[in-house]
């Protein structure tokens, strides 16, 4: 991601069905990362950090942005998008 020349961002997110994959879950996912020529943007176990979430049984948020973001139909977009990501990206590597 560049703004006005200056990168600002480069990575991959990696998207999970669990909140804490295991090792072989992420081994896979960085395995479908480097067969699709990822890893030079930051998809590589070493260049990677994780971003925890939380545990399950918490209570979920309900704010104003939260509720603005359902009524224009935000969390439809999302959830149609990570099943399209989901679906295209697990037949790359076949075990």
């Amino acid at each position: 991601l560049e703004r006005g020349g200056v990168r600002v961002f480069e990575g991959i997110n990696f998207l999970t069905r669990t909140p804490h994959p295991t090792a072989e879950e992420m081994a896979g996912l960085h395995e479908r990362a480097r067969v699709a020529g990822l890893w030079p943007y930051g998809a590589s176990p070493d260049q990677m950090h994780y971003v925890g979430h939380v545990p399950p049984g918490w209570m979920p948020v309900d704010n104003a942005w939260q509720q603005f973001f359902a009524r224009v139909g935000m969390d439809k977009l999302l959830a149609l998008v990570e099943e399209s990501t989901h679906s295209a990206a697990e037949g790359i590597v076949k075990d």
